[in-house]
């Protein structure tokens, strides 16, 4: 019986499939089985899987039609014969001995779950990212005292505490199953998060490690989740709110995540806000940065999740026009296919305002004061954070304010 049972969902990848397969088959750690759900992909990658199935006899297939990623990881995690739980997305990739290490500390440390760092790869240039806790051990009382309080939001908004997502984690897998099949298969955004965040309340011990193991790939398609239909969109974020203000409010008694959690769905909501603000159309100026009109020319700054997303929307609208997109890393975005130019171009071009989509509280104030020290100040527009936390931006977004008690301050 395989020790670590690693659960791969697929779906159309076939051109980053090769280097995810063969990044696992090098694992150091040999006691394992690697699970590979083709989840009714039409371009090839069930056709790469039973190739390398046949290469490895550790490799099992699984094929069937597609309802999405949370169904794909139920159906890997039903065939599971390991002790422990793994997961690795198939557009990614994990150093050699990833395995080795996390085994090691679950071993020795004697805890329900072991995570690590990962790198974040965009085009050739791979970023280092960290847990927001700091590495050790945490037995129960020290979750409750020191994890806990800042697991999903880090203090402000938005900084992590633990990320959301299982693929940079190993699972004892009494402690994942119940939370993983409880995951409403309808979800296809923050379907890590209402499986993580109550498996990690629930665990008795935890062990977080700053290596680096794990590969994140971005991409313009991983990275911009491209939905048209915007009623299925804000249903979808509806089934995700609800399904995890439920499992929180049933488990307040350990420690109560509801707040952080409604920060969390806001965080994913507010770079979707053309889709899912009920009233955005009627608004006369730019959500949610407040001193943005209607009409406006302005620089966008950032061309992540965040950027892409207004981009287009401006593109599609013209509700502002569009002097310049500029990023630090426009060298990386245009090898992807974004024509998104050097921040120097700002001083070259007529605009209104410099618009910083950027949803993070740490660098979205170190670039206000890098532009700050360039470009006039009255011209720099971050986020409205007073009106994200509005009631009228709790009601448009749907977000029941009664149901929380005390409003998010």
């Amino acid at each position: 019986m395989p020790e670590i049972s690693i659960i791969v969902p697929i779906y159309n990848i076939k051109t980053y499939l090769a280097p995810c397969i063969e990044s696992i088959m090098r694992q150091t750690f040999s006691e394992l089985e690697i699970i590979l759900v083709d989840d009714g992909s039409t371009d090839g990658s069930g056709e790469i899987c039973e190739s390398y199935k046949r290469a490895d006899a550790r490799i099992t297939v699984i094929h069937k039609e597609n309802e999405g990623l949370v169904s794909a990881r139920k159906t890997g995690l039903q065939a599971a014969k390991g002790k422990y739980i793994a997961y690795v997305d198939g557009d990614d990739w994990i150093e050699p001995d990833m395995y080795e290490r996390m085994y090691k500390r679950m071993i020795e440390e004697k805890v329900d779950v072991v995570m690590c760092g990962r790198y974040e790869d965009t085009g050739s240039v791979s970023r280092k990212v960290f847990h927001g806790i700091p590495e050790g051990r945490y037995h129960k009382q020290a979750l409750i005292q020191k994890v806990y309080p800042w697991m999903i939001v880090n203090g402000v908004f938005f900084e992590w505490g633990i990320f959301p997502g299982v693929w940079d984690k190993l699972f004892r897998r009494e402690c994942l199953e119940p939370f993983q099949f409880e995951v409403d298969n309808r979800i296809v955004m923050g379907e890590d998060a209402v499986c993580t965040y109550p498996c990690l309340l629930n665990a008795d011990s935890i062990y977080i490690m700053q290596e680096c193991l794990y590969h994140y790939r971005q991409t313009t398609t991983s990275m911009v989740k491209r939905i048209k239909n915007f009623d299925k969109e804000r249903e979808q974020f509806r089934i995700l709110y609800q399904t995890g203000k439920k499992s929180f409010e049933k488990y307040a008694g350990i420690f109560d995540l509801r707040q952080q959690w409604k920060k969390y769905i806001l965080f994913l909501m507010i770079p979707r806000s053309d889709g899912l603000y009920r009233g955005y159309e009627k608004l006369d100026f730019l959500f949610p940065f407040t001193g943005v009109g209607k009409g406006k020319r302005i620089v966008l700054y950032g061309a992540g999740t965040y950027g892409q997303r207004l981009f287009r929307y401006l593109k599609r609208t013209e509700f502002c026009q569009t002097a310049a997109w500029v990023d630090r890393n426009y060298v990386q975005f245009q090898a992807m296919g974004l024509p998104v130019e050097n921040p120097n171009v700002i001083s070259e071009v007529s605009y209104d305002a410099i618009v910083a989509a950027n949803t993070y509280d740490r660098s979205r104030k170190k670039l206000y004061q890098e532009l700050a020290a360039k470009y006039p100040r009255e011209k720099i527009h971050l986020l409205d954070e007073k009106l994200v936390f509005s009631e009228e931006t709790m009601e448009a977004f749907g977000l029941d304010i009664e149901s929380y008690g005390n409003k998010i301050s």
